[in-house]
């Protein structure tokens, strides 16, 4: 090229007319910003692409070419800038509106989602800007606009001829071109942000002025609200109020007419019930007979069958050490973490290790303690045995056992169990002083009657060992294939126990009452050890005319020669009975027997001799709790020496003379049923 010749800049195209507005953003919080209208994008020029493209561009003869090009470009980028800032309003506020959308709001609904709307585009905003902020400083290292125009191309050029390390000429100018658009475009949005910002401002006060108005409206309508059910329960009192008088008068009105037929009515009535009296009476008596008879017969006979059951006691062959009572199996207590064998055999051991020491004879081993339920506080309390099979107190068991129980005889055990009212003990046997290891040997007989194993002992009453049996379904002979499962007992519970030695009270050879039972030599069931004990300590006096063992002196007194037949019913009799009874807890008995005593007070019923006998039997043991000094309520540990000197003092015997009617009886029989079955 010449020299001298100066090469005129490329002509530079200025951006035409924003392109139409895309569709409007989401409304609400979520919306997307729609990009600017304008972004300072210079449109694609092929004459300044070939001007910085030439060869040699970079040399000093193109340097006015460059300033003067570079500064018209700038110049053409900041007059556009300024041509659209009037429209930025417009453009903020169609892009709210797109935002919010056209729904019927509230004034208070509109307002805050337009200002979600707002809050979300200042935003997004905020983040385009620090991105254009980023591109503004990227070619200089400050901000783009930063110097005026004029210095900025210089500022170029001298970046353009010495920055080779940029990439080719053309590169170094667009990547100036795009620092400047971006530096154009972060103060269009920062105008856009502060236009954005005062409208959240002042949509804030517009949200704050229409809630207030909004909580005024809804109070003004609570307000209505109220007053209008108010006045409709006015008018629902006042409704009411009339349709009471009404009511009433209608009442005193049906008042008096009643009052005039019941007058009339009372006069025939009062002559029915003479005659329904005088007709209930004669029943009454009728009836009285009739009980009387009835309770005579059912004496006579339960005299009997009560003096045989109730010295029975049944039991079923186990392989284990059982409790038993007249009412059934006495249960071990479960979770104790000891068995009752386990104990005996840790008994044994024990007394096995004393042998031959100057305590052994003297010692015993405790092995179970008797717990009793609250429910036997007015009730007899059971006569008691343990058994286990013999082989658990002696491993090596003869074989003549069935020839020795032929005979009556004995055999010599190196241990026994002594039992009192609240504990069972093993002791170790001793040929001379301690305890005799004699033991009495009886055979079991088979009746097939009875469906059992049964032996019935000498004593005064005799008591009756009872083991019921199932016979196999096809078996032609009486051989038993197995004992029959005996119901369980919930009155006492048998606990085992830690077992350790302890002293043995002073307890005479009398004072152990077992034996060993042998079956038939065909029933292939082992011989069972039986220990009997007495559920009343200190009850060593037989009652003359109850029959029952108790102790005299800790009976509330001595006996006295009263008359049951004589005795008249009272309130204040019937009072003290079921202060009394009440000690003990419900009792359907009771219940019956109180109930019919009220009836005979009321007249309604005839009095017995079996209401008699409850009434002054009840009234006496009351006296004996208190004379022992037993408070009233407390159920106390008294009751069967009480009771007994009670029956003594009305020559009483309960096997004849009954305290309680068959109604009573039955009634106190299901209580103790449907109790054992709830395991009270």
């Amino acid at each position: 090229m010449p020299q001298n010749v100066i090469t005129l800049p490329p002509t530079i195209v200025t951006p035409g007319q924003p392109l139409p507005r895309p569709l409007g953003p989401l409304s609400g919080a979520g919306v997307i910003a729609r990009p600017l209208r304008w972004d300072g994008t210079i449109p694609a020029n092929h004459e300044m692409d070939a001007f910085f493209s030439k060869r040699g561009i970079r040399n000093e003869q193109y340097t006015i070419s460059i300033i003067v090009t570079t500064s018209s470009t700038q110049r053409n980028i900041d007059q556009s800038y300024i041509d659209f800032l009037p429209f930025l309003p417009a453009d903020v506020d169609a892009e709210i509106s797109a935002g919010v959308g056209d729904y019927p709001f509230s004034e208070l609904e509109k307002s805050t989602i337009e200002k979600n709307v707002v809050d979300s585009l200042i935003s997004q905003r905020a983040a385009e800007l620090a991105k254009s902020n980023e591109g503004a400083h990227a070619f200089f290292g400050r901000h783009a606009l930063a110097v005026d125009i004029k210095k900025n191309a210089v500022d170029f050029l001298n970046i353009f001829q010495t920055r080779r390390d940029l990439g080719s000429p053309l590169d170094v100018y667009k990547s100036w071109e795009a620092s400047v658009t971006a530096a154009y475009r972060a103060k269009i949005l920062e105008e856009k942000i502060r236009i954005l910002t005062e409208r959240s401002v002042s949509l804030s006060h517009t949200i704050a002025a229409a809630q207030a108005r909004e909580d005024a409206r809804i109070a003004a309508e609570t307000e209505s609200t109220r007053l209008a059910v108010e006045a409709a329960e006015h008018a629902r009192l006042a409704a009411e109020t009339a349709e009471q008088a009404r009511v009433a008068a209608e009442a005193e009105a049906k008042r008096v007419a009643d009052e005039q037929t019941l007058l009339a009515a009372e006069a025939e009535a009062r002559r029915v019930a003479a005659e329904a009296a005088e007709q209930a009476r004669m029943e009454a008596e009728a009836e009285a007979q009739v009980q009387r008879d009835a309770d005579e017969h059912a004496r006579v006979t339960a005299e009997a069958q009560a003096l045989e059951a109730g010295k029975t006691l049944k039991l079923q062959e186990a392989a284990t050490p059982q409790l038993g009572a007249v009412a059934g199996v006495i249960s071990v207590t479960a979770g104790s973490g000891l068995f009752l064998d386990a104990t005996i055999q840790a008994a044994i051991e024990i007394l096995t290790a004393l042998a031959g020491t100057a305590v052994s004879a003297t010692t015993a081993v405790g092995i179970g303690t008797l717990l009793y339920s609250p429910s036997l506080g007015n009730g007899e309390l059971p006569g008691r045995m343990l058994d286990l099979p013999a082989r658990v107190l002696m491993p090596d068991l003869p074989d003549a056992f069935n020839d020795v129980a032929a005979t009556g005889g004995t055999i010599d055990m190196p241990y026994r169990i002594y039992g009192d009212r609240s504990k069972y003990s093993v002791v170790a046997t001793q040929a001379e002083g301690g305890f005799s290891p004699r033991v009495p040997v009886r055979a079991l007989t088979l009746d097939p009657v009875a469906n059992a194993y049964t032996f019935t002992t000498s004593d005064t009453p005799p008591i009756t060992l009872t083991l019921p049996i199932a016979a196999p379904g096809n078996s032609s002979t009486t051989t038993v294939a197995q004992p029959v499962e005996t119901p369980a007992y919930a009155g006492i519970t048998l606990e085992p126990i830690e077992v350790k030695a302890e002293p043995l009270p002073g307890t005479s050879q009398m004072d152990i009452r077992d034996a060993i039972y042998v079956y038939p030599l065909n029933s292939g069931l082992p011989p069972v050890y039986v220990v009997f004990n007495s559920p009343y300590d200190g009850a060593t006096t037989r009652g003359e005319h109850s029959g029952r063992m108790y102790d005299p002196e800790k009976a509330g007194g001595p006996t006295q020669n009263l008359d049951w037949t004589t005795a008249s019913v009272t309130q204040d009799g019937i009072d003290l009975v079921k202060l009394h009874t009440g000690r003990f807890g419900a009792s359907d008995a009771n219940t019956i027997m109180i109930d019919r005593l009220e009836k005979i007070l009321r007249g309604e019923l005839v009095v017995t001799d079996t209401d008699k006998r409850f009434y002054t039997h009840e009234l006496r043991e009351l006296e004996r709790y208190r004379a022992l000094g037993v408070a009233d309520g407390v159920q106390g540990n008294v009751w069967n020496n009480a009771h007994t000197a009670a029956l003594e003092d009305y020559r009483i015997n309960e096997n004849r003379d009954f305290l309680y009617t068959e109604a009573a009886q039955s009634a106190g029989d299901r209580q103790d049923h449907a109790d054992a079955l709830r395991g009270l």
